[in-house]
């Protein structure tokens, strides 16, 4: 899963240190600090950033001002943004909801209400995406598991076991289910079973695919969302089993054959 990134712009330094100690150790992000609103461009400019927090009581060029050029750069308008500051004052406040800024962390802040708030609009940025990868074979799971993780925002979970699979799917919302195309035949009639007897899950989308073929298919999947319509190129990998008829011609297809096109 792609790293989430938190710039801090703040001129104080002990500001920078307690906040890259602590969301570095608690949100499990990488954390960027730096002391002025130049800097904090440059580095909006040449990194993926997550979130930035920003002081407004900056020397020079202070918080403002830096969201203003945020705002007016067309590759980092949409860029979310909390500000992180002692000055409260309405005007302000004024300021910066109208560039779209409505979060606040007051300084002196505490560690824990740092790293809750952070948690908090991290998560409604980026909702967590969990993927089930099925299958019998290890190393290809694990193939597929280090894809997955290196190149799309998704949070892996692996199954060996129908059971593994059975509790994963209990306890997670999972967007998408992966199996291994060299599946045998008998699990993919449990898969067909236990999937067409549960409401929920017939909703979630299984793609049958191998490692070779697994980025060209989570490039297709990741241009729409999970849940919208699937053009055709991405019907030809992707099962959506609105019909129980269309998982089971998968699984006639995998007797005895690698699975190439799998509808």
């Amino acid at each position: 899963m792609r790293e989430k990134v938190v710039l801090v712009i703040d001129d104080d330094d002990m500001n920078l240190q307690i906040a890259k100690m602590v969301l570095e150790k608690k949100v499990k992000c990488r954390v960027i600090c730096v002391d002025n609103g130049f800097e904090g461009l440059n580095i909006l400019r040449n990194e993926r950033v997550s979130l930035v927090l920003l002081d407004i009581l900056m020397p020079e060029f202070d918080g403002i001002e830096t969201l203003q050029e945020i705002r007016a750069d067309e590759n980092l308008k949409d860029t979310a943004v909390m500000m992180l500051t002692a000055a409260g004052g309405l005007e302000n406040i004024k300021k910066v909801y109208h560039l779209g800024v409505k979060d606040y962390i007051k300084k002196p802040f505490m560690p824990a209400d740092l790293v809750s708030r952070v948690t908090k609009k991290l998560a409604e940025l980026e909702p967590e995406k969990k993927v089930l990868l099925f299958g019998k074979l290890p190393n290809e799971l694990q193939e597929m598991h280090e894809i997955i993780d290196k190149n799309f925002d998704y949070d892996t979970l692996t199954a060996l076991t129908e059971s593994d699979a059975r509790k994963i799917l209990r306890e997670n919302e999972i967007a998408l289910v992966i199996v291994d195309s060299h599946i045998k035949f008998i699990d993919a009639f449990w898969i067909l079973k236990y999937f067409s007897a549960n409401d929920k899950l017939n909703k979630i989308p299984v793609a049958v695919t191998d490692s070779e073929k697994l980025t060209e298919l989570l490039e297709k999947l990741n241009a729409p969302k999970i849940d919208e319509k699937i053009d055709e190129p991405v019907a030809e990998s992707l099962v959506i089993r609105t019909e129980k008829n269309k998982l089971a011609r998968v699984v006639t297809n995998l007797v005895g054959y690698e699975l190439d096109v799998h509808i």
